[in-house]
């Protein structure tokens, strides 16, 4: 099975395509007021994320920073309790570097140029290919997930759709099927196709618009493709939480040495080869710490980890923090909206109460 020697013809995706999308499009908050700013926060929520999960986390963040101007502004503590729980932290970092870039370089605006797109911090070729086509209808075609899985059945592509080559390719091929006064619906409709219709396993080929012009549904075989790589191989990473109370407040530090937490505050976290969060505490804190009960374990996953989390009750002597500028007493309620904190910290508040 190799790559085929011609494509659909524009007029045999894009007219059953675009008319299936008027016809079943979501209502995204997004899409109701595609303006710049919106698609570009929406974008770099959306990266790994499903849509379910990011709408309420974009609402707030809207709500909050309704401008690039206003999130500019902000602090890095400010953007991550608003992110707090919905992971990849990096993304929101990044996206308050782009806002300031934005309001420095771009008088506050986003810039129409994909050049200049590429500058800004956290936008690579697909985040400025859908800002440009979605909010302002430049005819750029976009390749995530979903669009790369659509086109890869449609063509019964046997080669990686993410080597440089083929990527290239794809592109051309979008941008052949994309009608130059539709760039915004033409990829919305292509994502919306691969989220509704064209999923990973069992896709839904009857209701397919296009399954007439899709190679992989005429063979009978789409679930085959995209052929990609395996995945990266999952680490096991076992970790303990110490959980010491004061009152109706509990002891948070400030993760500096789990790269994938980074800055965040969390329920005190150590590995195995610590010697046991207890004593690590113990040495932090200056204090004497034993073990109390354990509770039950969590189970959480960060991109390639599998964390499996025992919480401990520590029982202490007395102690402070300070002149600890890493440790701080938190009430469960401010975890997630006035501390910046992982849905891993949330759970194990969730686990307390």
């Amino acid at each position: 099975m190799g790559t085929p020697t011609s494509s659909p013809s524009r007029m045999d995706i894009s007219q059953p395509l675009l008319a299936w999308y008027e016809a079943n499009r979501r209502e995204l908050p997004w899409r109701s007021n595609p303006e710049p700013y919106r698609v570009w926060v929406s974008e770099i929520m959306l990266q790994q994320t499903r849509v379910e999960t990011v709408i309420p986390y974009f609402e707030r963040f809207l709500n909050r920073f309704p401008t690039p101007a206003a999130l500019a502004e902000a602090s890095e503590d400010e953007v991550l309790t608003l992110w707090s729980g919905l992971g990849y932290y990096r993304r929101a970092r990044s996206l308050l570097e782009g806002a300031k870039a934005v309001v420095r370089d771009h008088e506050g605006v986003f810039p129409r140029s994909y050049e200049a797109a590429l500058e800004i911090p956290g936008v690579g070729p697909y985040t400025a290919a859908a800002i440009l086509s979605i909010a302002y209808g430049e005819p750029w075609p976009v390749l995530d997930g979903n669009v790369e899985r659509v086109m890869t059945r449609i063509l019964r592509l046997a080669e990686n759709p993410r080597q440089v080559s083929t990527k290239k390719r794809l592109r051309e091929i979008a941008g052949g099927w994309m009608p130059a006064d539709k760039a915004s619906s033409f990829n919305q409709a292509m994502m919306e196709l691969g989220a509704l219709i064209c999923s990973p396993v069992s896709p839904d080929c009857p209701a397919c618009p296009v399954r007439e012009a899709c190679a992989a549904a005429g063979q009978g075989d789409p679930e085959n493709f995209p052929r990609l790589p395996p995945k990266r191989k999952t680490i096991a990473v076992e970790l303990e939480a110490g959980i010491i109370r004061r009152g109706k407040r509990y002891l948070l530090e400030r993760s500096e040495s789990f790269d994938f937490l980074e800055g965040l505050w969390l329920f005190p976290l150590s590995l195995p080869g610590d010697g046991g969060i207890a004593a690590r505490l113990g040495q932090a804190l200056e204090a004497d710490i034993e073990t109390g009960e354990e509770l039950k374990a969590i189970k959480h996953s960060i991109t390639f980890r599998r964390l499996t989390l025992r919480p401990l009750l520590l029982e202490t002597g007395s102690f402070t923090i300070r002149g600890k500028p890493s440790f701080r007493w938190a009430l469960p309620e401010e975890l997630g909206s006035v501390l910046p904190v992982s849905s891993l910290c949330l759970k194990i508040a969730d686990r307390l109460s």
